[in-house]
């Protein structure tokens, strides 16, 4: 926003004001289109779900972010057998069988696999792209039909984006004997369920593997695809660097023409058997302060101390708020002004750099809006958010809450499930409540004695330690997998 309150156009995504109506189609109970809460009280159900455009960008990892390390295993050992990529065999099934079968038979073994991986750095100008990344669109995944057992190297390098990936079965003696798709065809069924989450979707892949993602993507880039490739899917545009990928992805973010939705794709059921675990944390409470109590300590208003510790109807309080800013002539761009200086919690920073390389799939998820939870993850490192948003009148009050998607907490989890995902939740207050039950496992942190009471059945963690202590609990409840040593 401006500080008249008129949408200015963002990196992330077009602006308001140059916004059409456009819907997503889908079939019954797909479309999710987002709630807007007005002063006048109002509650908007049926606005379309595009009052924003948010991306998300989704990105292969080998061949587009580092090499491809069967590859560089390949030219370790010098076997002819490890020449062959998706790029030459689309039936990963086939392809994982043919490599499986050569390393038994060459003496290979899944510790020599991670020491090759460990040796390979990051594509030339790739880890410079994710930070470039990283504060125009704070939503970026990983989809990789590689292995976590040998991979994580990968990932430390590239900076812990999130990650979803497979898994391997490995014997007694070390060998790899088997490989498990946590989900098949998951990259084009992530980004489906992104979309249901109400993003948008840029995808960019390098082979035959990705193009099922790339199709079902908003925007699809081919990064240094073969020839192979490209003959077989001339419709996708084509880069051969970082840079020019920057240029290509910058373009599409900032261009003045609406991105048209894909039509929703019907979800599955959800999964309650589950594979790998994935954590979803709120934000305010949990990671950061309340930026509305920051907001009462600024103004001194007794009024502005209420949160959803207090009141569980988010709706009802934000109606509240709008009243009580106007009434004190408190504009949104002094809220955001105080937003935009509040510190994470001690500890906070910490605890996320601890949980990377624990649990690689971690997302952020807050109804706060853009303006709070930018800043904030600015100092986090800028994980994985999903937010709302807030819009002033012409005289620059508060007059609009916009919330992305309809119970945003509990539909992520419900769409994680269906991934495949065991789900620990993470949060603090009353609106957390119903995404802590719907997880496998659900963890209050710190919250209110009102909350506490409302809800003893809870786990408590009261500080990050004990969070730690919660969630290795629960990872060492499965089987652990064979990991590089």
């Amino acid at each position: 926003l401006s500080k008249n309150g008129k949408w200015l156009k963002h990196g992330h995504g077009l602006s308001r004001r140059d916004s059409l109506p456009i819907l997503r189609k889908g079939g019954p109970g797909m479309s999710e289109a987002i709630k807007v809460i007005s002063l006048n009280g109002d509650v908007d159900e049926d606005e379309v779900s595009e009052e924003r455009d948010l991306f998300l960008v989704a990105l292969d990892v080998e061949g587009t972010l580092t090499p491809e390390a069967w590859l560089a295993l390949q030219a370790k050992t010098g076997l002819e057998e490890l020449k062959l990529t998706t790029a030459h065999e689309p039936d990963y099934d086939k392809l994982m069988a043919h490599r499986i079968a050569a390393l038994r038979k060459h003496g290979i073994k899944l510790k020599d696999m991670c020491n090759v991986v460990r040796e390979l750095d990051p594509l030339p100008g790739a880890r410079d792209f994710l930070e470039w990344l990283k504060p125009i669109v704070p939503r970026v995944l990983l989809l990789t039909d590689t292995f976590e057992e040998y991979a994580m190297p990968f990932f430390e390098k590239l900076g812990f984006p999130t990650v979803f990936c497979n898994s391997l079965t490995v014997d007694e003696e070390g060998y790899i004997t088997g490989h498990i798709l946590r989900l098949r065809d998951q990259k084009r069924l992530a980004v489906e369920a992104f979309q249901r989450l109400n993003f948008r979707v840029l995808a960019v892949g390098d082979s035959f593997n990705d193009i099922s993602m790339l199709k079902a993507a908003e925007r699809g880039i081919l990064y240094c695809p073969s020839e192979k490739v490209i003959k077989a899917h001339p419709e996708f545009p084509v880069v051969t660097n970082h840079h020019a990928l920057k240029m290509k992805v910058g373009r599409i973010l900032a261009a003045n023409t609406r991105v048209k939705p894909r039509d929703l794709k019907p979800h599955c059921p959800v999964n309650t058997q589950g594979g790998m675990w994935l954590l979803v944390c709120n934000v305010a409470g949990t990671l950061a302060p309340e930026p509305w109590l920051a907001l009462q300590q600024k103004t001194g208003l007794e009024e502005l101390r209420i949160t959803t510790a207090h009141e569980p109807d988010y709706d009802k309080l934000m109606k509240q708020r709008m009243a009580i800013l106007r009434k004190n002539d408190i504009k949104l761009q002094d809220v955001f002004n105080v937003m935009e200086d509040i510190s994470v919690l001690p500890g906070a920073r910490e605890f996320l750099e601890w949980l990377q390389p624990i649990l690689p799939r971690a997302f952020m998820l807050t109804d706060g809006c853009e303006e709070y939870a930018l800043p904030i993850f600015d100092q986090l490192g800028h994980p994985m958010v999903f937010c709302n948003f807030l819009e002033a009148d012409d005289q620059g009050y508060l007059t609009r809450y916009i919330t992305r998607v309809r119970n945003q907490k509990l539909k992520a989890v419900q769409e994680f499930q269906r991934l495949n995902f065991r789900i620990i939740a993470v949060g603090f207050s009353f609106n957390d409540v119903e995404m802590l039950r719907t997880a496998e496992r659900g963890i209050l942190f710190n919250p209110s004695e009102q909350v506490a009471q409302a809800h003893p059945d809870l786990v408590v963690a009261r500080d990050y330690e004990a969070l730690k202590g919660q969630i290795l609990e629960i990872l060492k409840g499965g089987i652990p997998p064979a990991k590089c040593a």
